[in-house]
């Protein structure tokens, strides 16, 4: 009976939580910024044989730019279904961006469901023409190519300047009215959005946000939450729990115009929660690594020689850094080994990408891939994806990359423990190498949690280790020129 009652009584609380985390979530003072209402183009999206990206992607610069994001929508490829979300939206926002049907396929319908919406025709734009026909080196002008160049006789082109390079973009957005239209491939989209988004960087005032990260489930601060969403009118405030995360529960979000607002915001909530929940979490260890890695070892001492022993290891193999690869499998000891081999590239003064490689299995659950892939993004990384059976997967690697001699891993078997290491010969070799091998879980752990390093704490990493490094070992030691330092 006790047990039902307090099941009943979480649940309660996360409804009221729930209730409040919603009533909180608002702009302040909306009016006084810019809004953005973004159109998704295309079947394929709609079909989930295309995943979109490019929302998120707009949604994140935009928020940086001080501009609120107030609606977005994926729509068939419909010169009708077009036409409508563009008339409807042009005079509620400040900015309509579209992005995806502007190639040179038959479902490809934007331009002509933007040119009805203002009552426009399509015509061959003469500059669009010119670099289909040079750029791209199409002669034939009865090509497909060709239909890209046909756009509303009102709108225009804006090239903007590429960030990377400092020049102008080789292929224009298109502009018409508070419309912009943008290709729906990451690839060209990212590259042209990018253009857009540091012109509204310059010209818009940005929120202030603030996060604080707790350790403890929403109910315990929900009264202190309610009570500032009251006495902060001005500030917006969000609540996030979260799950499979060693490092803390929930996070909130405090937001306003003003760096005054936020840190008052933020100083309220704080005196009104025991000051025992709040994490000092850091999402980038990546970033000052390395005087965030000494403030460590003087905080660490009794165990520092480990840890410099190790990072001398990564100085060892980094000599001849594209020699060197890190499998990296979302568990613990991989980010541990990434962590280390950034600090090093620091202290070496490297600007080389670090080479990683990612023995790709069906069965690892999805969201291992989009953990990895912020992993890359994060810390720079040059990745390489293997996908081969497991008694091949050396063998493809070694195809892929011949240029590599050392490959690092995490620890094999539940204790770590050392296996001999076999030295062979030949000129196709590479050598499997774990620079973790002294350390225990504990070493692992307090390391990790200190600099507070990213891992998919889903997976197994029993399983993960078992299935992507001993597998690997097991089979190619037999067939190939392989030395295993354990």
């Amino acid at each position: 009976m006790i047990n039902l009652h307090n099941c009943l009584f979480h649940i309660c609380m996360r409804k009221c939580v729930a209730c409040a985390r919603i009533s909180s979530r608002y702009y302040a003072n909306p009016s006084k910024h810019p809004t953005a209402r973004i159109i998704v183009i295309g079947n394929e999206i709609l079909k989930a044989q295309v995943k979109d990206t490019n929302s998120y992607y707009m949604s994140d610069l935009l928020y940086k730019c001080g501009i609120v994001v107030k609606k977005i929508s994926v729509i068939s490829d419909d010169v009708e279904e077009i036409s409508e979300e563009i008339r409807n939206a042009c005079d509620k926002y400040t900015y309509v961006i579209t992005s995806g049907g502007i190639g040179p396929t038959h479902d490809d319908v934007t331009f002509e469901g933007l040119a009805k919406a203002f009552n426009d025709t399509l015509h061959y734009h003469p500059k669009l023409v010119d670099i289909i026909k040079h750029h791209f080196r199409v002669k034939d002008a009865s090509s497909v190519a060709y239909k890209m160049a046909q756009i509303p006789k009102k709108a225009s082109l804006k090239f903007g300047i590429n960030p990377d390079t400092g020049k102008p973009n080789a292929y224009p957005y298109i502009v018409l009215n508070n419309v912009y239209v943008f290709p729906g491939s990451p690839v060209f989209f990212e590259k042209s959005f990018k253009c857009l988004y540091k012109e509204l960087l310059s010209t818009n005032g940005r929120f202030v946000k603030e996060e604080v990260f707790i350790q403890a489930w929403e109910e315990v601060f929900a009264n202190a939450l309610s009570t500032v969403v009251k006495e902060f009118p001005n500030v917006s405030f969000g609540s996030y729990p979260v799950s499979n995360c060693r490092y803390f529960k929930a996070f909130v979000t405090i937001e306003s115009d003003n760096e005054s607002d936020t840190k008052k915001a933020k100083q309220r909530f704080q005196e009104l929660n025991p000051a025992n929940i709040f994490v000092d979490f850091d999402r980038t260890p990546h970033i000052d690594s390395l005087i965030k890695y000494n403030n460590f070892l003087q905080k660490n001492s009794s165990r520092s020689s480990l840890y410099e022993r190790s990072l001398e290891k990564f100085r060892q193999f980094y000599r001849n850094n594209e020699h060197v690869s890190i499998c990296i499998d979302g568990s613990i000891e991989s980010s541990v080994i990434v962590h280390l081999a950034h600090i090093c590239r620091v202290q070496l003064h490297s600007s080389d990408k670090l080479q990683v490689v990612y023995f790709k299995d069906e069965q690892a659950p999805p969201k291992l891939e989009e953990f990895l892939n912020e992993m890359v993004n994060k810390y720079n990384l040059a990745a390489c994806i293997v996908k081969a059976a497991p008694d091949k997967r050396i063998s493809k690697l070694t195809f892929l990359q011949p240029h590599l001699r050392i490959l690092l891993v995490g620890k094999v078997g539940e204790t770590g423990e050392n296996q001999v290491n076999r030295n062979y010969s030949g000129a196709d070799q590479l050598r499997i190498d774990n620079p973790l091998r002294d350390w225990t879980n504990e070493d692992v752990w307090t390391f990790a949690s200190s600099l507070y390093l990213p891992y998919e704490f889903s997976l197994n990493k029993k399983t993960i280790r078992r299935r992507v490094i001993s597998r690997l070992v097991k089979h190619d030691i037999q067939s190939r020129n392989i030395a295993v330092a354990m």
